[in-house]
């Protein structure tokens, strides 16, 4: 049996031209079906040309029985799409979607979504390759936990699938079944890639955080369950031997949280000669830190610290403090590492002009070497989306809408409507990044003068993004 796993087109804006990852989550998936003996391919249209003739050219080349199409918010509508053609090219094939939000709501996506045929809960691996089982033998997926499925025009939702405790036991992502071509021009935001090959690595899954904004606790569990530093540094080794990256971006938010296993990994980035750039929390950080990273050829630090007011992170329930964010930049600076930081406009329905203003006087200060300022998006699942949700924040609800940089907002907050909220964030962009005393940091900073030609394009992405993109 053969079974397309299939990224849906998505939301693009300028930045998405740039903005390229491998789909690390999919290949797990399908290495893990690839050793249970299915038939798989990887169909990825944020990199590939999507249209119907190429689809129905890919059912009869591949003979494909089952497609697993994946989604955020954003591009529900997308994977609905793609589910409809492949059902009028071919309706014997079973379609089953999985990711982000219809784990959140997966009797709502059943019900909204007539071309879904299953739908997935949270972690894939174990219930999606169960499911896959049950349709080749032409039985019905009752038994199976993680699975939402109509039977005689009910919805029905399985108990959950208990999480993969021990994730050395997956094999590592099969990344011969991704095409390079597709994605040499992966991008890490804020570094030189020339001379770059990079691809992305998830060492951990779940969290154990509350903040308000995010699903992740919900869709992979509350418990942090980590990869060992051993097992990591196998696959950066076949990372490196076997597909020849030399540059790796851990993308799991929890990379940094076991400081002994962390700077193992570190040592073996050292040892193997691997450039990197990760996530981490502003509260981690100390000298010890910043210089271990450094010295293991680290690049760049990304911190989520989305508002300069105290209230507000207070509200978010971020657990950190404008000094720990302060403290972590100018660590960051001193060991020159790029420093990025990630704001949200419009945290709170409580956020009000003062707060938005304390968080442009926190970007003033903090000098992040690059930033992104979204506006909030109450994705499903999220503490955020319910209290919106209550407040009478979220109506119409059209998911293409539920996209923080391409798409105009339509909800504010008690104080600020979603206009202003847009109008304030081009404002903060110009005021800080095309600020003389940023452009001349910037190129104090230069070590090649071949990364002018860098800079200058990410100014003239911005400056399309600001000002010549029309957001739907």
């Amino acid at each position: 049996m053969n079974i397309a796993l299939i990224r849906p087109p998505k939301i693009s804006g300028v930045f998405e031209k740039i903005l390229i990852q491998e789909p690390i989550n999919i290949l797990y998936l399908a290495t893990f079906l690839k050793n249970k003996g299915f038939g798989v391919s990887i169909w990825d249209f944020e990199v590939e040309d999507y249209n119907p003739d190429i689809i129905k050219k890919r059912i009869e080349t591949e003979n494909i029985s089952i497609a697993g199409i994946t989604s955020m918010t954003p591009t529900i509508k997308n994977a609905h799409n793609v589910a409809q053609l492949l059902k009028k090219l071919d309706p014997k094939i079973k379609t089953v979607a999985g990711g982000p939000h219809v784990s959140a709501l997966p009797e709502e996506s059943l019900r909204n979504f007539p071309a879904f045929d299953y739908i997935v809960i949270t972690e894939g691996e174990i219930a999606f390759s169960k499911l896959c089982q049950a349709i080749k033998e032409k039985k019905t997926p009752a038994a199976i936990p993680g699975i939402a499925y109509r039977k005689n025009n009910n919805i029905l939702v399985n108990t959950p699938t208990a999480p993969i405790e021990n994730l050395d036991s997956l094999p590592f992502p099969d990344r011969s079944l991704l095409c390079p071509e597709q994605y040499k021009h992966i991008y890490a935001a804020g570094i030189n890639m020339s001379g770059k090959r990079s691809t992305v690595v998830f060492t951990s899954r779940g969290c154990s955080q509350d903040c308000t904004f995010c699903a992740v606790k919900k869709t992979s569990g509350p418990k942090v369950r980590f990869r060992s530093a051993e097992n990591v540094i196998q696959e950066l080794t076949e990372c490196k031997d076997k597909y020849g990256y030399n540059h790796i971006t851990f993308e799991d938010t929890n990379f940094t949280l076991d400081r002994n296993r962390f700077f193992k990994i570190c040592d073996g980035l050292k040892s193997l000669g691997l450039t990197w750039d990760c996530q981490t929390k502003v509260s981690f950080v100390d000298k010890e830190f910043i210089k271990k990273m450094a010295d293991c050829g680290c690049l760049k630090i990304a911190y989520g610290v989305e508002s300069g007011s105290p209230k507000m992170l207070k509200l978010m329930k971020k657990n950190i403090t404008i000094d720990q964010v302060k403290k972590a930049f100018k660590l960051t600076h001193k060991a020159g590492l790029v420093a990025c930081g990630f704001f949200i406009l419009g945290t709170h329905p409580d956020e009000d002009i003062e707060d938005i203003k304390q968080t442009e006087q926190l970007i003033r200060q903090i000098k992040p070497d690059i930033f992104q300022l979204g506006i909030i998006c109450p994705y499903p699942g999220t503490e955020i989306y319910s209290i919106m949700k209550k407040e009478g924040m979220i109506k119409d609800i059209d998911w293409s809408k539920f996209n923080f940089m391409h798409s105009t907002p339509h909800w504010g907050t008690k104080h600020v409507s979603a206009e202003k909220l847009t109008k304030l964030q081009k404002q903060i962009y110009l005021r800080y990044v095309f600020s003389p005393g940023f452009l001349l940091s910037l190129l104090k900073k230069l070590k090649d003068p071949r990364e002018i030609i860098h800079l200058a394009k990410l100014g003239g992405y911005l400056f399309s993004y600001l000002f010549l993109e029309k957001r739907k």
